[in-house]
């Protein structure tokens, strides 16, 4: 019964890594634009933003949020702003530089890129979402300490596989070669995608 649980536990965050969000597009932007260690840091600042939000799952963050809706409503506009932010800076930053020659942009600091990494994924009330209540709603309140730690484990090693993967293919000399060649449109896209996600967040009543 509880290999079933953390069987269905992985299945369900593999999906969620999978679908492209807000996490893997900071992280391949960053590996394109930036270097692969600066992208293997934002990835791994991610996985902070998962692990916390993991243990809040673990200590009750649904109880949280039934008992004060406005909390993930503070979460939700918050998270929205800041994609919108990082979207109006994608753009404003394609604005600046040629289409092709500039060359990949100075690496960020490591705090900066763990950063940038660990407030895009704990500013997503999706995230909040998908571990106040699918995640804890698959464990159970009668889950024992075991299983917990075992659930957790997997979210953040899955975690971790993932993003260092999205982080070594798209940091690869032929990616950032193929980016330099359609900088301004990729930078633009990826604004755009940015813009999007806030907005809907902002929109959203969930």
């Amino acid at each position: 019964m509880d290999l079933n649980i953390l069987l269905v536990v992985a299945a369900l965050h593999a999906v969620v890594l999978i679908v492209p969000g807000p996490d893997v597009l900071l992280v391949s932007q960053t590996a394109l634009a930036r270097t692969r260690r600066a992208a293997l840091l934002a990835g791994l600042g991610v996985v902070l933003g998962i692990s916390v939000w993991a243990s809040l799952a673990l200590l009750g963050i649904g109880l949280l949020f039934e008992a004060f809706p406005w909390v993930h409503g503070v979460i939700r506009v918050a998270g929205g702003l800041y994609l919108l932010w990082m979207g109006y800076s994608l753009w404003r930053s394609s604005a600046r530089h040629a289409p092709e020659l500039t060359p990949v942009q100075a690496p960020l600091s490591d705090l900066a890129a763990l950063r940038a990494g660990f407030l895009t994924n704990i500013a997503n009330p999706k995230a909040a979402v998908f571990f106040g209540s699918v995640f804890s709603g698959v464990l159970g309140t009668d889950a024992g300490s075991g299983v917990k730690l075992a659930a957790f484990g997997i979210i953040v090693g899955l975690s971790l596989g993932w993003f260092a993967l999205v982080a070594l293919g798209m940091s690869t000399a032929s990616m950032q070669g193929a980016y330099l060649r359609a900088r301004r449109g990729v930078d633009r896209v990826a604004g755009s995608l940015m813009l999007g996600f806030g907005t809907l967040l902002l929109a959203s009543r969930e």
